[in-house]
């Protein structure tokens, strides 16, 4: 059933509300104040992804990253917290737990799936830095508990989000076990042969090799296949017993994607409008699109606002040229420095 009623030609229904569809939704609004706007997200609050490495180490506090939806609410948003089951292009509906909305113009904005099914062995005992809501709360209270041992850490193969994120952690770590004193250390695998991206691969090797009494860097190795039982992971560089898994795996957009042929494993957009390739009427961007650009949420934001405009024209609104993305980044190389890296497109 249809839970919204009708759209009477003027909704924009966004999938997933954080960075990218917040960021959208609001130009979006100011441009076209009478069209109707509906965010449909699984969590009834939004946690900051590039806050969250902080929050694990105990520098920020759970509550300082976290925003409820209320205020855009009060702007006349509507609010539908269900889960997404598929997009029917040829309906202009969006399927959903809760039931169907139906839409004028469809943002993709989810975000990325974690795709554990891809590592033979690997369960939900590996606790992922980018599973938002109670995995990073475990997390969390398992860094602050740790008390020694082998930590194993990666950057995933393929194309993820947050490219510095993955080094981040691992010196974060290694930050952590040196404070605490703890006869630990941390084991990093990477597919690549450096640190990315480019802009920071040199601060990030000095940072590595500044800390190689606890932190050892493997690079050019992936990860095979996890044996839980045994607590060993086993890589291209050969077998690693741990104490705590804590590794991400290979990013992908949600199923429901795929399946209504927007793209696999991301939507194929244009990358001036974020509009799709395969269907005019749907836009993507963030982790979501297949684009030149990074996929960090500062990009999100910025490719949110270019994109809300384009859908605002797609309504009716005159807007002028909104440019293209940039990035700007402040990879932690320790508690108390970063670097910093630039990218305009």
């Amino acid at each position: 059933p249809e839970i919204l009623g009708s759209s009477k030609g003027k909704r924009l229904v966004v999938l997933g509300a954080w960075f990218g569809g917040i960021n959208t939704a609001l130009p979006f609004h100011k441009a076209v104040p009478d069209a109707e706007l509906v965010l449909i997200a699984t969590a009834p609050y939004c946690i900051s992804c590039p806050a969250t490495i902080e929050y694990l180490f105990g520098m920020v506090s759970l509550d300082k990253i976290t925003r409820g939806y209320a205020s855009l609410q009060a702007k006349g948003f509507k609010m539908v917290r269900a889960e997404i089951l598929a997009v029917d292009r040829g309906g202009k509906r969006v399927v959903t737990s809760a039931g169907a909305v139906s839409y004028d113009a469809l943002l993709v904005a989810t975000g990325i799936r974690l795709a554990y099914e891809e590592v033979p062995g690997l369960t939900n005992a590996n606790l992922c830095m980018y599973d938002k809501g109670s995995p990073i709360i475990d997390l969390h209270h398992k860094i602050a508990a740790f008390k020694g041992g082998t930590v194993v850490v990666n950057a995933p193969s393929g194309p993820y989000k947050c490219p510095p994120g993955p080094y981040e952690y691992a010196l974060l770590w290694a930050a952590h076990i040196k404070k605490n004193k703890l006869k630990a250390k941390v084991h990093m695998v990477d597919p690549g042969s450096k640190p990315v991206p480019p802009g920071v691969a040199a601060g990030f090797l000095k940072a590595i090799e500044a800390n190689k009494d606890v932190l050892e860097y493997v690079p050019n190795t992936k990860i095979l296949k996890v044996d839980a039982k045994g607590s060993v992971v086993e890589t291209e560089a050969g077998k690693v017993k741990y104490d705590l898994l804590s590794i991400i795996p290979p990013n992908k957009t949600m199923g429901f994607i795929k399946e209504a042929g927007l793209g696999d494993p991301f939507i194929a957009v244009d990358p001036v409008s974020f509009r799709s390739k395969a269907d005019e009427r749907v836009f993507a961007l963030g982790d979501n699109a297949a684009t030149p650009y990074s996929k960090s949420a500062y990009t999100a934001a910025q490719s949110a606002k270019i994109a809300g405009a384009f859908i605002a024209q797609r309504f009716g609104a005159k807007i002028s040229d909104p440019g293209a993305p940039h990035n700007i980044c402040y990879p932690l190389v320790s508690q108390e420095a970063a670097s910093m890296v630039r990218a305009h497109w």
